[in-house]
């Protein structure tokens, strides 16, 4: 078993958290950057028709991804501290 009372554990965990929001603020930025550089444009060859950039298409799904899991990291860790095993009883009257 775990010792889910451990100095490591508690640093595991809070260093898991702040990974998950740094995950997440970073997907939200990537984001935010795909949606403000225009990930749709419009060719004008022949007929002019809206084409989506393959390298701020792959940015936004980058996005997604980071997202996702940094807000799983960022639960998974608060879960993991809020339900937590409780102590354990001292061992009273064993020699």
């Amino acid at each position: 078993m775990v010792d889910t009372h451990s100095r490591r554990y508690l640093l595991l965990v809070r260093r898991m958290f702040w990974c998950g929001v740094l995950f997440f603020g970073l997907g939200l930025a990537a984001g935010w950057s795909a949606r403000s550089h225009r990930e749709t444009s419009w060719d004008c060859d022949p007929t002019c028709r809206p084409s989506t950039s393959t390298t701020w298409g792959a940015v936004a799904d980058a996005a997604l991804v980071s997202i996702v899991l940094g807000t799983a990291l960022a639960v998974a860790a608060f879960l993991m501290i809020m339900l937590r095993r409780p102590h354990s009883p001292p061992d009273k009257g064993k020699p």
